[in-house]
């Protein structure tokens, strides 16, 4: 049963906004996409359901969230950070909002803008809640075993992008050997992968490890991986990717693992018990 008052599901490119309307749809919400214009947004046949907003805009976009009624905020999709860096015009509750963050990484920005619908009595719920179906337990995803160098630099890997994520500074780390060959900032994740991989003497070498923070906040930016992650990854000569148990959301997990499968990628779930446990049976999933 949908809580009191209506969810807004802020709306930026990918697929994750549609899986939220989806879930958000099936639990008996009456849900409404605020889509960002600058994060190429479609409704996608929801087109009853959304509402443009420039990102820009922030004094409108709170003005349509007190004429709609909403009490609660649901915050999907990609942003490109380079906007910040972009000549737009900001409106004054925007550059009232930057000026209030301690820098312009994600995190503040995030956070100051939920200050802003808290103050208005809405609320900025868990992109978890209407995307279980996302998230994966620890294990390994496809069939080859990992050699006992893979579990290091799986091991190894994954530390250093937590502490990357802790840092604010991006989710993804590539190593190789226990080194650290590249790190995710400004450019994303593609961009990453592709430096990881020219990078990597030895084609396939490269371990992709992707994480959020230690004490994630779970209203915004958990890490997502999909099919185009695995192929910018075929491209790129990188072979292997692990995410974190419950904290990395996986767009169409069951297509996702058939394709790394297909294309003798690997794919696996760090957990709790750490990397001893990869190299048991092969995890499987079902469609959603």
């Amino acid at each position: 049963m949908a809580s009191k008052g209506r969810l807004a599901i802020i709306a930026g490119g990918g697929e994750l906004p549609h899986i939220g309307m989806m879930e958000a749809l099936a639990s008996g919400e009456d849900p409404l996409f605020l889509g960002l214009i600058e994060s190429d947004f479609s409704p996608r046949g929801h087109e009853s359901r959304t509402i443009p907003v420039h990102i820009t805009q922030v004094g409108k976009i709170l003005k349509t969230i007190q004429k709609e009624k909403i009490s609660r905020i649901l915050m999907l999709g990609k942003v490109r950070k380079d906007l910040l860096f972009q000549k737009l015009k900001f409106d004054l509750k925007a550059l009232s909002i930057l000026a209030k963050t301690i820098n312009r990484n994600d995190y503040p920005i995030f956070l100051a803008i939920a200050d802003e619908f808290e103050a208005m009595g809405v609320k900025v719920i868990s992109q978890k809640i209407y995307l279980q179906s996302l998230l994966l337990k620890e294990g390994r995803y496809t069939p080859k075993k990992f050699s006992t160098q893979e579990l290091k630099d799986i091991e190894f890997g994954m530390f250093y992008a937590e502490k990357m994520a802790d840092l604010d500074i991006g989710q993804m780390v590539v190593v190789s050997d226990e080194s650290v060959i590249a790190v995710e900032a400004v450019e994303g994740t593609d961009e990453t992968i592709r430096r990881g991989g020219f990078y990597t003497k030895k084609k396939g070498d490269a371990v992709i490890c992707k994480s959020p923070k230690a004490k994630q906040d779970e209203r915004f930016d958990l890490p997502t991986i999909g099919i185009h992650t695995f192929q910018v990854m075929l491209e790129s000569g990188c072979k292997t990717l692990c995410i974190r148990e419950g904290e990395t959301l996986v767009v169409n997990p069951k297509e996702t693992i058939e394709f790394a499968t297909k294309h003798k990628l690997n794919f696996c779930v760090l957990g709790k018990n750490g990397s001893k446990v990869l190299n048991g049976s092969q995890k499987k999933v079902t469609s959603i």
